[in-house]
């Protein structure tokens, strides 16, 4: 059984998960992901992984959380949202229904996991679970939401998923390889998120356009 220690940081990484895919207000969502991304940066130097903590802070707190924040619009200069953000939170309600229909996928990929790693003793602490956890509630929030804003958060927690569970499968031997591998799934997932902050930045941007011709025109075009 993992040290108590352990096992709290590992509680505390999937509740600001929790928070920052299911808070349905989008700044504070972006919020509580910078401070998951904290605490994340604060279990890898937990586990003596200094370099990987210092990378996680830099890459997925500070960069990754200013692209968040820039797709949002939110800058000092930024008063009140625009174009595909008429306001800051998610407009679209989920029907319990809804909510429990797409559960069942990311349970059904958490259990095929499972499964799959039975047999795999090595590992260190509570690395793994909380990576399932993670995994598991990205990939929900990812079915779930439709905004792309939320859904581009559900990315970086899969990721953060992912990379918990490939360094609890890995033994001291193969710790380089598996630290070089975390560090180019950190980098591959800061510019995914550049590009898609990018992407909803140019969206807001053509429905702006289109609706000022509309206003013009009296019409689409």
């Amino acid at each position: 059984m993992p040290p108590f220690d352990e096992l709290l940081l590992a509680v505390v990484l999937l509740l600001l998960a929790a928070a920052t895919l299911f808070d349905r207000h989008l700044v504070r969502a972006c919020c509580w992901f910078v401070t998951f991304a904290l605490a994340v940066a604060l279990s890898w130097a937990w586990l003596g992984l200094v370099w990987l903590a210092l990378l996680e802070l830099v890459l997925g707190a500070v960069l990754t959380g200013a692209f968040l924040f820039h797709a949002l619009g939110v800058m000092p200069t930024a008063t009140q949202p625009r174009g595909l953000l008429t306001h800051w939170h998610d407009p679209v309600a989920l029907p319990w229904q809804r909510v429990l229909m797409r559960l069942f996928p990311a349970l059904a990929v958490l259990a095929m996991l499972g499964l799959a790693l039975m047999e795999v003793s090595s590992g260190s602490g509570s690395l793994r679970p909380a990576g399932m956890g993670l995994l598991g509630l990205g990939l929900w929030a990812f079915a779930l939401h439709h905004h792309l804003l939320r859904r581009l958060l559900s990315f970086n927690v899969i990721g953060t998923g992912i990379f918990l569970i490939l360094m609890s499968l890995v033994d001291s031997r193969a710790l380089a390889v598996a630290h070089g591998l975390v560090v180019t799934g950190l980098a591959v997932a800061l510019l995914g998120t550049a590009l898609g902050a990018l992407l909803i930045r140019r969206l807001e941007a053509l429905e702006a356009s289109h609706h000022v011709v509309y206003r013009t025109n009296g019409r689409p075009t």
